[in-house]
């Protein structure tokens, strides 16, 4: 007689000398994890990752000549001073340079999945859309802030030692790390924004002109033109690098002679703790809106 009793399945034979794995379930915290080390892997294997931040670094300790240039003998340098030197010169430039050489790292996780068809392979190996934009935001977020401490330690080296060999007194190097907390939480949401621009119209050029074109010139006429209708006075100041301006520039730190001139480049007379918190209340908007953006694109656009 025949036995009724179902047959053993047959073995698998094993790959490469290891036994198949069987598919486990992964938790969201698992997965989110799991996600942020594909995307911290992703841009550490890519060498124009390091060739930028090499560049960095240089301009970084490059720094402390440009203290060297400008060094008055009868007055020491303020704190202040300082602090728009080591982040870049905002005041000056309107934004942080430092942000022009990051928009390639802030565009390029996004423009990868959207534009250069890497949409599929990445939803499928960090499982789900909003995971995938949620790890390249808080990677995106932590290489910018590292990458702006970093710069500023490097410029306050050299600064600091470029001052010693001078003979010229040191600044207050107390007052300066206020400033360069808030110059860090800068480009952390600068690279949000970078990130967010990239998903809302899938393309890279356009977010990168706009970056480079509405901090320096739009925004500044939109402001101006939008003071002149009835109720609207004052609302350059909220705009969204008006109040970036306030966050790194924090005028009443300036000298009094100084204010009106460093007041009429900020462009916005909201507080620096104010324009902190509007600021990164913008950034979480266009975030959000990219995140919407991004995990409504179907496949085929990737």
């Amino acid at each position: 007689m025949r036995s009724s009793a179902p047959a053993a399945p047959a073995a698998v034979p094993p790959v490469d000398g290891r036994l198949p794995r069987t598919p486990v379930a992964v938790s969201p915290t698992e997965a989110f994890r799991r996600a942020c080390r594909y995307e911290g892997r992703h841009l550490a294997g890519l060498r124009s990752t390091w060739i930028l931040l090499g560049i960095v670094a240089v301009l970084s300790l490059l720094t402390g000549i440009t203290v060297l240039l400008d060094l008055d003998e009868d007055r020491p340098v303020s704190a202040s001073t300082m602090a728009d030197v080591i982040a870049w010169t905002p005041l000056a430039m309107q934004v942080p340079a430092l942000c022009f050489f990051l928009l390639v790292l802030g565009t390029g996780p996004v423009s990868t999945d959207l534009v250069r068809g890497g949409a599929r392979t990445t939803w499928l190996a960090v499982n789900g859309r909003g995971t995938a934009y949620a790890a390249k935001c808080l990677v995106g977020f932590l290489v910018a802030a590292a990458t702006a401490a970093g710069s500023a330690l490097l410029g306050a080296l050299s600064s600091s030692a470029v001052l010693a060999a001078g003979g010229a007194p040191q600044p207050a190097w107390g007052g300066v790390v206020v400033p360069v907390l808030r110059f860090t939480l800068w480009m952390g949401c600068w690279a949000l924004f970078c990130l967010a621009l990239v998903s809302l119209v899938r393309s890279r050029i356009i977010p990168v002109l706009v970056l480079c074109m509405w901090p320096l010139i739009v925004e500044r006429l939109a402001g101006g033109a939008l003071g002149y209708l009835p109720g609207l006075d004052g609302v350059g100041d909220w705009m969204p690098f008006a109040a970036g301006r306030a966050m790194l520039t924090d005028v009443s730190a300036y000298p009094a002679d100084d204010r009106p001139f460093a007041q009429a480049l900020v462009g916005s007379h909201l507080s620096s703790g104010t324009a902190t918190a509007v600021f990164c209340l913008y950034t979480a908007v266009i975030a959000a809106a990219g995140c919407w953006a991004y995990c409504r694109r179907d496949a085929r656009t990737g």
